[in-house]
């Protein structure tokens, strides 16, 4: 997912120098994940064109690891269709998103993320769930009172059965 984003806001950077599109590129990821690091690679490490560097948070390292939180009572949890459409919420998600659970059945997924925050190519997300199985990153919440809230979410192929993906949400931050 942040990788999408990346290739996302690199089709909209207009930085003509390496160290403006170090900085656009950060203002650009910042907002959904603020511990993001970019900066150029250094000229004594290779030749060619020019490449960065861009860690979600600040490293190599994740700082968040595991999905044992996943289990927990108060973990959301939606489970979506191959049409990508809500078919299931629990309490923890209609709190977290602040709707009642039927404003939330049948909804896209993704219609509770901020709009900026928002994938437009959806696509290459769905591919790489088929490809890989699970999808973990971080989104921004957009919750109907106007709360923005930084969550981590897993979401799981087939989870909940076939064609049926299970997405687990929390708040980070």
């Amino acid at each position: 997912m942040f990788a999408q984003r990346v290739r996302q806001a690199l089709d909209h950077l207009a930085a003509d120098d390496l160290r403006g599109a170090c900085r656009d590129l950060t203002a650009a990821l910042a907002s959904v994940h603020p511990g993001v690091s970019v900066s150029p690679r250094d000229s004594l490490a290779g030749f060619g064109d020019s490449v960065l560097y861009v860690f979600r948070d600040g490293t190599a390292r994740a700082r968040h690891h595991g999905t044992d939180w996943t289990g927990d009572d108060d973990t959301a949890r939606l489970v979506t269709d191959e049409a990508g459409r809500y078919v299931e919420a629990n309490d923890g998600a209609a709190r977290l998103f602040g709707v009642r659970h039927e404003e939330i059945i049948g909804a896209k997924a993704g219609s509770f993320t901020r709009p900026d925050a928002r994938i437009q190519d959806a696509d290459a997300l769905w591919h790489a769930l088929a490809n890989t199985g699970e999808l973990h990153s971080l989104a921004v919440v957009q919750c109907s009172d106007g709360t923005q809230v930084p969550v981590e979410f897993v979401t799981l192929r087939d989870a909940d059965g076939p064609g049926r993906h299970v997405t687990y949400l929390r708040a980070v931050g």
